[in-house]
């Protein structure tokens, strides 16, 4: 399934991005951990990892679901330079993408967005949900629940829903931030440097 629209994208330093960045838009991570590359093989995509931008007072911040923390926030920053607090960046490349209903600067939609996000703060990620896409893919078995734990891209999914913006799953109904990223209303940006 893997979209090869973000192969020729330009590389940039976010310093240059930051003041471009805009409310709702997308950071993809093509991460080289092990958890990042067993969902990539699994899932049959570039992309491990999916949040959303969220701007205040000139900072660029991360709204997403990762393992330890569930649903989180955090400056977008900290991916470049201090990730997981270990005083590196992010082991993996990061891309930047806008979907083309928040392209024109739609605060109604990414109003919507930002307060769904933040209204799930502090839930849980969906540690089942990473077992039950594996026994699905690799035995055929399962069906997506919905409940009020989330991986990273289902939270994106939550969140755009509240704005009308609906992205496509798979047949079992769990979506992957490759579904995400294939979406042909999902603009890449950039990498960032």
């Amino acid at each position: 399934m893997s979209t090869d629209k973000f192969e020729s994208i330009k590389i940039i330093k976010y310093r240059d991005l930051n003041n471009d960045l805009k409310n709702g838009d997308l950071l993809l991570c093509s991460g080289e951990y092990l958890v990042s590359k067993l969902i990539k093989q699994v899932s049959n995509s570039q992309f491990s990892h999916v949040g959303f931008i969220v701007k205040w007072k000139g900072l660029s911040l991360l709204i997403e679901s990762v393992e330890d923390d569930g649903v989180r926030i955090v400056p977008l920053e900290h991916y470049l330079n201090n990730y997981e607090n270990t005083n590196k960046g992010y082991n993996g490349k990061l891309y930047i993408a806008r979907h083309k209903q928040l392209n024109n600067d739609n605060v109604e939609k990414q109003n919507k967005i930002i307060v769904k996000g933040l209204s799930l703060l502090n839930k849980n990620y969906d540690k089942s949900e990473i077992a039950q896409i594996v026994a699905r893919i690799g035995l055929g078995l399962g069906k997506h629940k919905n409940n009020e734990e989330f991986i990273c891209s289902e939270f994106v999914d939550v969140c755009f829903k509240e704005a009308d913006i609906c992205f496509s799953s798979d047949e079992k109904g769990f979506i992957f931030p490759e579904h995400i990223a294939a979406d042909p209303n999902v603009i890449p940006i950039a990498q960032l440097e």
